[in-house]
């Protein structure tokens, strides 16, 4: 066999590669990296060969605790869809990557690392976050202006017989709840609404879906629709970012009041290990089994209007959280959809 002519071609594939490749020995030392590397991380190949990438384009990572020594351990294949790696600048930028074991005479002798730079995704995801947020905003308006309505009238009419009666406590006290009610709406509202980063911190899970049943159950009540909750007394805490998770929530219950002409909506959170559960089930329509497995997919909707961009977003916000969503339906009895995110 032609060594130098099989070596020669694998290192021209390799050089051809967009994504970047490099690859580690057991001490933990770069062994080579192809030009896609270099300029990704931009870095000169002298300055990363013999030299650990943990004081490169890794700093800030915990070596024993990376896919890449787990796989110099174990031999196992990992991949990584929300890493991040270090420019020479300092910058980060987000990457997919791989991570596999270099085997020989039945040894671990190393391991290769193959990366993708997804900013672009990234900043795609992100702009169709906030879109849907928007969207959801929106849709919300036109409900929670009756919602609005209604203690504004009631306010209307109770200063009207401050007017001929004369001054009441009680009257006052009502007044004061249906200020208290428009405040709480109107700031539901807005958190929803307005451009939000990143802000992951530990948020109590009854108190949020409290929050969510706040904007929608007059939604509900116009369509004879009636929002039940169970079991919002444990105190269970989730570390999340609230404005998204709340976003989900929205765009489930959202869709079972659009496919239903009346009926129940159940919101039921229990915990199971380190997990919370949530469950929003309707009686509605229920989804056909063979349209089931489409359900997250863009563009697919049950809805006649719908774009399928709602619950593909809500998939996203689930998985960013380190969290899953199960679906069941039953034709004619309704649909579940079960929620499951870690527990501080």
């Amino acid at each position: 066999m032609d060594y130098e002519r099989l070596y020669n071609k694998n290192q021209l594939v390799l050089d051809s590669l967009s994504e970047g490749v490099f690859g580690m020995d057991l001490d933990g030392l770069v062994t080579f990296c192809n030009p896609s590397t270099l300029k990704l991380v931009d870095y000169a190949s002298e300055d990363l060969i013999g030299i650990s990438p943990f004081s490169t384009f890794l700093k800030g990572k915990i070596g024993d605790k990376t896919n890449l020594f787990l796989t110099l351990q174990d031999g196992q294949t990992r991949t990584q869809d929300n890493g991040s790696f270090c420019r020479r600048n300092g910058s980060f930028f987000p990457v997919e990557y791989t991570s596999s074991a270099v085997i020989e005479n039945e040894e671990i002798v190393g391991v290769v690392v193959t990366f993708r730079d997804v900013t672009e995704e990234k900043q795609a995801e992100e702009l169709m976050l906030k879109s849907e947020k928007l969207k959801l905003a929106g849709q919300l308006a036109a409900g929670i202006s009756h919602e609005v309505r209604n203690p504004l009238t009631a306010i209307k009419g109770f200063f009207q017989l401050i007017k001929t009666t004369g001054m009441n406590d009680d009257y006052f006290k009502i007044i004061d709840d249906e200020l208290s009610r428009i405040e709480d709406i109107s700031g539901e509202l807005l958190i929803l609404a307005k451009p939000q980063t990143n802000t992951y911190q530990d948020n109590e899970l009854h108190q949020l879906i409290k929050e969510v049943v706040l904007l929608l159950e007059t939604q509900a009540i116009l369509k004879s629709i009636k929002i039940n909750t169970f079991n919002l007394n444990d105190n269970l805490w989730i570390h999340c970012d609230k404005s998204k998770i709340k976003q989900v929530l929205i765009n489930l219950i959202k869709n079972a009041i659009e496919v239903m002409d009346t009926g129940v909506i159940t919101i039921e959170v229990s915990r199971s290990k380190e997990e919370a559960i949530i469950m929003v089930t309707d009686n509605g329509p229920g989804i056909p089994a063979d349209r089931l497995h489409k359900i997250g997919e863009p563009f697919y909707s049950t809805k006649e209007k719908g774009t399928g961009l709602g619950l593909l977003t809500s998939y996203k916000i689930i998985e960013h959280h380190k969290g899953s969503i199960q679906v069941k339906s039953q034709v004619g009895k309704g649909t579940t959809f079960t929620l499951f995110l870690p527990l501080t």
